[in-house]
């Protein structure tokens, strides 16, 4: 099924994909507290922005952090560091598998430039967070890169970074795989 979307069906997908991220980060978070093995609202701003394009993209990560952060009750500034970056993720996800329909991309395609994708959003949002609590520049980014791959700053997991990251992709292939398989397919 591809087809031009009205602007009430795409707000209304939008929607959707930010109410899924939104629940099953609260669910994951109510299951196993802030120990982090899958990024939901990743997954669905990913996925939300290759369906729906750049603008639902940007919507889906700007709003699940924000709302996950309040519901969960732990609001602060990391909530508008993730959710900005998260934007930016959605977007250029738009921007990259929303100009022509994901039905088209690869999965081992969809896997590197997920991956790349949420591993530039790690970084940068350790590095934000470090600057934001008085670490210099070039201190943050050496400690949010060694912090994806050992306990720094607080942390107390080992590899959570590509761990998190490996998980997240394989989730979002796994659901984009069977989007594809049962030809559900929108064109913004």
């Amino acid at each position: 099924m591809i087809e031009r979307l009205p602007r009430v069906k795409k707000v209304t997908y939008t929607a959707m994909v930010i109410a899924l991220a939104v629940s099953l980060r609260i669910i994951k978070y109510s299951l196993f507290g802030s120990v982090q093995f899958v990024n939901f609202p990743a997954v669905f701003t990913i996925i939300g922005g290759a369906l729906l394009g750049p603008s639902s993209g940007l919507a889906a990560g700007l709003t699940t952090y924000i709302l996950s952060d309040i519901m969960i009750g732990l609001p602060g500034p990391w909530t508008i560091v993730n959710s900005v970056l998260m934007g930016g993720v959605g977007f250029l996800s738009g921007l990259i598998w929303g100009r022509n329909s994901v039905k088209q991309v690869g999965k081992l395609g969809l896997a590197v430039g997920s991956y790349i994708m949420l591993l530039a959003f790690d970084i940068t949002n350790s590095w934000a967070l470090l600057v934001i609590m008085g670490f210099d520049w070039f201190s943050a980014l050496i400690v949010g890169i060694v912090g994806l791959f050992l306990p720094a700053a607080g942390g107390y997991l080992y590899g959570v970074g590509p761990i998190t990251e490996l998980t997240t992709v394989l989730l979002i292939v796994t659901i984009v795989s069977m989007l594809k398989k049962n030809g559900f397919f929108l064109k913004t």
